[in-house]
């Protein structure tokens, strides 16, 4: 791993002082991506402990910057692919800490996420965000009652 790191570093350090040109608009992406894949493998192979459940914010957001960034189909523009990360990221990190102070700042950037979608134009966000919601929703209740009985 430490090899890993010091070849990148040293890699983009080359880059950057142009002795070598290798970079490419989709590398960002990726690394990004990656970055957010790896930490969300660590979480859940591990078993999702409900201290550690904030971890999950930073990786969604780079998980799905990454994703939107790389992806051609969900070509969406800044403000939107920003906010909408973001709440995916909280509704994660909500979900899986049974942290009841997160709801209201979730539902927040949830209209948020509805309002720039529908703003940009795209009919189809709005319908896949409320569907993410409503499943959370639900599935955050039913592990309420079994915790409960």
């Amino acid at each position: 791993m430490v090899a890993f790191v010091v070849g990148s570093l040293l890699l983009f350090t080359l880059e950057t002082f142009h002795i070598i040109q290798w970079y490419r608009a989709s590398v960002w992406p990726a690394v990004v991506f990656s970055f957010g894949l790896i930490v969300h493998i660590y979480v859940f192979k591990r078993g999702v402990r409900e201290h550690e459940a904030f971890l999950l914010l930073p990786a969604a957001i780079a998980l799905w910057m990454g994703a939107f960034a790389f992806s051609r189909y969900f070509l969406l523009n800044d403000g939107t692919m920003y906010v909408l990360a973001f709440t995916i990221g909280l509704l994660e990190w909500w979900t899986f800490s049974h942290e009841a102070w997160l709801k209201q700042p979730l539902l927040f950037c949830f209209g948020c996420s509805v309002i720039a979608s529908l703003e940009t134009g795209e009919m189809f966000l709005p319908f896949v965000l409320s569907v993410i919601g409503i499943g959370a929703y639900v599935y955050r209740t039913k592990n309420e009652r079994a915790n409960a009985h």
